[in-house]
């Protein structure tokens, strides 16, 4: 697929897309790598912008751009969304907010501590990124490694064996400690991001290092 292909493709699927204005989003491709930019109105906007490009094919990787701006009437004080920020975490089940700490400073939060699984790691991410009046969310929550994790790289290669998305063929996998690095082609960024959660499902895993090129 050509650049101008693609950013065609990528144009209208952000039209197609219910959760944002494509009106306000402007669209760049030079070889392969999709650049997002303009305006919306939410992080969730953005962040759903950013999800159109993972799935479109042909994309080989992407520059997000895009600056969030918030109406008068959706702007709140950093101490409203830090309350509402420990009312999220608080309330889901699936996240130990007791380990969790943040900082909210001109409506970017920063999300601190340290976290058994990578899943509570992004669970706690997007929730908080839906809420209204966040700029961004800086997450430096860390994954404790786990323990017995000699055959990470053996349980990973399994996973990414049962993934029909997935050449798992095509996709090298290294452990170094508790690191996982895996290096080959995928066919697309959505495949990128399924070999990096395949990676990090495995338990014992506290970091991967993606080297993954897309294969256009």
């Amino acid at each position: 697929m050509d650049d101008q292909t693609l950013r065609h493709a990528v144009t209208e699927e952000l039209e197609w897309a219910p959760h944002l204005d494509a009106s306000r989003v402007t669209v760049e491709v030079r070889d392969g790598i999709v650049r997002l930019g303009g305006v919306v109105g939410s992080l969730a906007e953005k962040h759903a912008a950013e999800r159109v490009v993972w799935h479109v094919r042909g994309a080989a990787g992407l520059v997000q751009e895009i600056e969030v701006r918030l109406a008068p009437a959706r702007r709140h004080s950093d101490e409203e969304i830090a309350e509402r920020v420990q009312n999220v975490l608080r309330w889901d089940a699936q996240i130990p907010d007791a380990r969790i700490r943040i900082k909210v400073e001109d409506g970017l939060v920063t999300l601190m501590g340290a976290l058994d699984w990578q899943y509570q790691r992004e669970d706690a991410e997007a929730r908080i990124r839906q809420l209204e009046g966040v700029l961004g969310v800086a997450n430096e929550i860390t994954v404790r490694p786990g323990a017995g994790a000699a055959d990470i790289a053996a349980k990973v290669r399994r996973a990414l064996a049962r993934h029909a998305e997935l050449d798992a063929d095509r996709i090298t996998v290294s452990v170094d400690g508790a690191t996982v690095v895996l290096a080959g082609a995928v066919r697309s960024l959505t495949a990128r991001r399924i070999a990096e959660n395949a990676a990090w499902s495995a338990p014992g895993v506290s970091a991967v290092d993606t080297r993954l090129e897309v294969a256009r």
